[in-house]
């Protein structure tokens, strides 16, 4: 019996080269932030301009909003779909981005799903979300548990509606909110500088704040607007520790969409508390967790984006 020669390599033959990795067409000087900040907000912005301008379309089409506006099941499908429009523009544009200025995979921002993807985006979920109930727990009371008509208006509360509400919401919080905007800043952006991962932090951190200043939370004054500020301030501080010591865009992600989570809970479960106080508690407890991961984090030598996801 014969066997056929394996083919081998000469012990002096070269290697075979490897693929060059290719520099971002983008420098980390002033310059090289900036248009990196302008370019994820822009991107936000526009995503969500495109979704808020297509219900006008239903306008010029006969019986549509009868259909699918107000609260009967199509329309809380039609804004699903929204909501998950908003996901995709981000994704997309994003994801030219990184191939065309950062010369790096989508992967590379964070948008990818490891064994332990679900375990850091439920923590992120349940220190976030815990977090803000507990501090409105320990509030003050202003008033009594709202009813249900502060959430459904005059419509006959029904485990349909209850469902269809609770979809919209989470939708809400993850779907149009948590998943593209962490992609966004904590993502793309937060990679896009980690080389210099105190910068990388203070850049993403506070133009994630500083879009908020537009955010509809509550507010009754131009004051209350930057007041109002504290919540993305401290929720994005705890996202970026997370990532920082999980290594995953998800427990950012969780650390998002459970603020959003947390928030329902108290309004939906606890008394009416003073709005201005919530802010300002919830958002310096979130801060000081969230800094106090960071600088660990940072001491220790992790790195961003740079563990399982």
């Amino acid at each position: 019996m014969t066997t056929a020669p394996v083919a081998s390599t000469p012990p002096d033959s070269p290697a075979a080269p490897a693929a060059p990795v290719l520099s971002p067409r983008l420098g980390l000087g002033p310059l090289g932030v900036a248009v990196r900040v302008v370019v994820a907000i822009g991107i936000l912005m526009i995503a969500n301009l495109v979704a808020g301008l297509l219900p006008l379309a239903l306008t010029v089409i006969p019986g549509a909003v009868e259909t699918f506006g107000g609260s009967s099941p199509w329309g809380f499908a039609f804004a699903f779909v929204l909501q998950l429009l908003v996901l995709c523009i981000v994704v997309l544009a994003v994801r030219f981005w990184m191939r065309r200025v950062e010369r790096a995979p989508l992967r590379a921002a964070g948008w990818r799903w490891g064994r332990r993807s679900v375990v850091w985006l439920l923590l992120g979920v349940v220190v976030s979300a815990g977090s803000a109930f507990a501090v409105v727990a320990l509030l003050p009371s202003t008033g009594p548990v709202l009813d249900d008509s502060a959430f459904v208006g005059e419509e006959s509360v029904t485990p349909l509606m209850v469902a269809l509400l609770i979809v919209y919401y989470l939708g809400l919080a993850f779907v149009q909110q948590g998943i593209p905007e962490e992609l966004l800043f904590r993502g793309m952006l937060l990679w896009s500088l980690r080389e210099r991962p105190a910068l990388a932090v203070a850049v993403t951190t506070l133009s994630f704040t500083a879009i908020h200043l537009v955010s509809s939370g509550g507010q009754q004054s131009a004051w209350e607007h930057v007041l109002y500020l504290a919540l993305p301030l401290g929720f994005g501080l705890l996202a970026v520790g997370l990532l920082l010591w999980t290594g995953s865009l998800w427990a950012a992600v969780g650390v998002h969409g459970g603020f959003h989570v947390g928030n329902y809970l108290a309004v939906g479960f606890l008394p009416q508390v003073d709005s201005v106080t919530s802010w300002l508690a919830i958002g310096g407890v979130q801060a000081v967790v969230g800094l106090a991961l960071v600088v660990t984090a940072l001491r220790r030598g992790r790195r961003i984006l740079d563990g399982e996801s």
